[in-house]
């Protein structure tokens, strides 16, 4: 069985995921700025982090990756496309982020992090080149980073955006299954098909 614990985490409301497995192992999707609260729940629960997840290489999705890495051991993982935003080569940031090197780099289909959890990278550029959305088959569950959130979609006006291709990961997106629960970067919890009434066929301006 899968539990999802959700939190939004100040101060850009982001969300931050842990996602446990039966075992007690775990990911973190986005620890953005929350990383004490990651840590506290791991301490608390007696889970163990196998790997921190990046929807993309924004500085308040990765803020905390340092953190976690360090005080878990846990791996990093980001689509090769956005790893350079993890490093010196990163555009400017409007605060300094802590150094985190990523140790695998995803492209697209299963990840095996957890063995008993069904999860699949999606390549859905347009927010970023390298902005993944992580589906948890098994759970109906999506975390879609900044591609997807309550009745609005991610920018697509900073470095490394695309219009045409956020309409085309939006495209993907609507298609998975409307029960799917939608686990966004930033603001509240929704569903694929409460979306669908807008997000099909969708066209930024």
């Amino acid at each position: 069985m899968v539990r999802i614990t959700a939190w939004r985490v100040p101060p850009y409301d982001n969300g931050c995921y842990l996602v446990v497995d039966g075992r007690n192992e775990a990911l973190v999707v986005d620890p953005s700025m929350g990383e004490r609260v990651v840590l506290d729940a791991l301490r608390e629960r007696k889970v163990r982090l196998v790997e921190i997840l990046n929807t993309h290489g924004h500085p308040d999705h990765v803020f905390g990756n340092a953190a976690v890495k360090q005080a878990t051991r846990a791996r990093l993982a980001i689509h090769r496309l956005d790893e350079y935003r993890l490093g010196p080569g990163r555009p400017p940031t409007p605060f300094e982020i802590p150094p985190a090197t990523a140790d695998d780099l995803i492209d697209e289909g299963p990840l095996r992090y957890l063995d008993d959890v069904d999860l699949v990278a999606l390549h859905t550029p347009g927010h970023t080149e390298g902005s993944t959305c992580f589906w948890l088959r098994g759970a109906n569950a999506l975390f879609s980073g900044d591609v997807l959130f309550q009745g609005s979609v991610g920018r697509v006006d900073l470095p490394g955006g695309d219009a045409r291709a956020m309409e085309r990961s939006l495209e993907r997106v609507a298609a998975l299954p409307p029960e799917t629960r939608v686990y966004p970067g930033h603001g509240r919890q929704t569903t694929i098909g409460a979306e669908l009434g807008w997000l099909r066929g969708y066209r930024l301006a």
